[in-house]
């Protein structure tokens, strides 16, 4: 290897970490500010916020690389250009091919991660966090439960009490008083616990006794022995495989699939690590500034075309889940012509660079 060659890929690898870890802190700067929020509300239990963040890297990394390879790679051409560097490296006979082929080779293993993540570590990603949070919701309800205690259940509906609740939160000896508008009813059992029954939380007890009207004079009291009881706590919703099915499903899954939604976010997943390159080499196109633009002069346009570029393959997605468009084509026409933009208008313009010289020395011999 040369030692120019260690020195741009030098400059690019400095240019790449430098541009992941602010976009990595942005991009979990707002996550972590979600699953705040979720925990306040009670819809995601505290223990598990940042067990949840940590299984997110995966997804943020398959949304930010390919930005993160545009913007490297035009940062940091972008400034042997303004240090006049390229200048004197094409004086001395390096072509712009040769800049391909360095970005290529540096963009090359940020291909071959982005595609073992989008790939395998995403769908696991989704499928770990749906079984984390689903087993901490499980897990909440009797998480801050006190046994020998009148606890007070959500949005004042009653109170519980419990002689015992071990760490599976089984109760032993239960009370309960659910007291709205509506009912005046009191339970007692020797046995409860919480299950997850048609994605909502429902408290269970076992062999007990219902008082319907005990505390309401103008009311007969009824009394009914059960077996089994279920009362259903609708605030709290369980984030069930099903919702996510499509996120998590592997891509072994997908490749057997005849469905089209299937075959439409495996097209996806395949086309995300080629995105890593097709930008990446549209970076370089947009790294070239003039003696009087500023190193940022062109960030605006890329993050721009980065937007209408993920836009493009979103609409892409949905048009082959859709059927609108044929699975044949897919969505490979949208990084193909941006592919093109990035490499064949520029041969298109060096062709024109030495044929219009030689125009004018033509016209003015003659």
């Amino acid at each position: 290897m040369r030692i120019l060659d260690r020195y741009l890929l030098k400059e690019l690898v400095a240019t790449f970490l430098a541009v992941l870890a602010v976009l990595l802190l942005i991009t979990f700067g707002t996550e972590t500010t979600k699953l705040l929020a979720l925990a306040v509300e009670g819809k995601l239990p505290s223990s598990v916020v940042f067990q949840v963040l940590m299984l997110k890297i995966p997804p943020a990394l398959e949304v930010i690389l390919p930005l993160v390879a545009l913007l490297s790679v035009m940062l940091a051409v972008g400034r042997l250009y303004q240090d006049h560097e390229m200048v004197v490296m094409n004086s001395c006979g390096i072509s712009p091919r040769y800049f391909q082929k360095i970005v290529f080779w540096f963009l090359l293993p940020i291909v071959l991660l982005t595609a073992a993540i989008t790939l395998y570590v995403t769908p696991l990603s989704y499928e770990k966090e749906t079984d984390l949070i689903l087993e901490a919701q499980t897990s909440a309800p009797f998480a801050g439960l006190v046994s020998g205690k009148f606890n007070e259940l959500p949005n004042g509906k009653g109170v519980l009490y419990a002689r015992q609740i071990d760490a599976n939160g089984q109760m032993l000896d239960v009370w309960i008083q659910l007291q709205d508008k509506e009912r005046d009813l009191v339970l007692t059992a020797p046995l409860g616990r919480f299950e997850w029954i048609d994605e909502r939380l429902a408290l269970v007890l076992l062999n007990g006794k219902s008082y319907d009207g005990l505390h309401q004079v103008q009311e007969n009291l009824t009394v009914q022995h059960f077996e089994r009881f279920e009362g259903y706590l609708p605030e709290i919703e369980a984030v069930t495989k099903h919702k996510a099915k499509g996120m998590w499903a592997p891509t072994e899954v997908l490749l057997a699939s005849d469905k089209l939604e299937d075959q439409a976010l495996l097209q996806w997943r395949f086309v995300v690590p080629f995105s890593v390159l097709v930008l990446g080499l549209l970076g370089l196109k947009l790294s070239k500034t003039g003696p009087r633009e500023g190193r940022f002069a062109k960030l605006f346009i890329a993050i721009v075309l980065y937007v209408v570029y993920n836009q493009l393959l979103i609409t892409a997605r949905d048009g082959v889940s859709d059927g609108g468009i044929p699975l044949v084509i897919g969505v490979w026409p949208i990084p193909l012509l941006f592919l093109w933009y990035a490499l064949s208008l520029s041969r298109v313009r060096d062709t024109l660079r030495k044929w219009m010289p030689q125009k004018a020395k033509t016209e003015a011999t003659s």
